[in-house]
């Protein structure tokens, strides 16, 4: 599974979509609660127990993964302005980052050659820890979805065996 950053706006909104609807989806639970209260007060047997169990788990993995897609937003956001700190360093000694690297810009550059190195050394350091959080961040929410994904499968296995 391959997941990219992609548009931070629409990965918050999808993971406040999925929230909205596991919110749906515990009212759904709530209502089928109270058909089942009734049906007992009437000396019926609770048609609903194996229902209100799917939908009580699907609604709790659509709200762990909408926090999740929330968190890794926040990640990214907080990853970018961490990288924008380092733009006036990066500025001053004629130095760019490129993917994960701090390298030294194209062309001639004032820039002492031993202040420049000390220079790139440091900020990579700096760019090394940016770059760690976002990958321990990433790593983690990729095993959450993967196991959600796995979870939800189960159900819908488990849902269709019982129709």
């Amino acid at each position: 599974m391959s997941i990219s950053p992609g548009d931070p706006g629409s990965t918050s909104a999808l993971g406040g979509a999925l929230r909205r609807q596991a919110g749906r989806l515990a009212d759904l639970v709530v209502d089928l609660e109270d058909a089942a209260s009734r049906a007992a007060r009437g000396g019926h047997t609770d048609p609903t127990p194996r229902e209100r169990d799917l939908l009580t788990r699907a609604a709790t993995q659509l709200d762990r993964v909408g926090g999740l897609l929330q968190s890794w937003t926040t990640t990214v956001v907080e990853s970018a302005a961490r990288l924008r700190t380092l733009e006036p360093a990066l500025a001053r000694c004629d130095l760019v980052v490129e993917g994960h690297l701090v390298v030294e810009r194209s062309g001639p550059s004032r820039v002492e050659p031993g202040e420049r190195l000390a220079e790139r050394e440091r900020l990579q350091e700096l760019l090394n820890r940016v770059t760690a959080v976002r990958s321990r961040e990433l790593a983690g929410l990729r095993r959450e979805l993967e196991q959600s994904g796995a979870t939800l499968a189960a159900l819908s296995d488990r849902a269709r065996s019982s129709t």
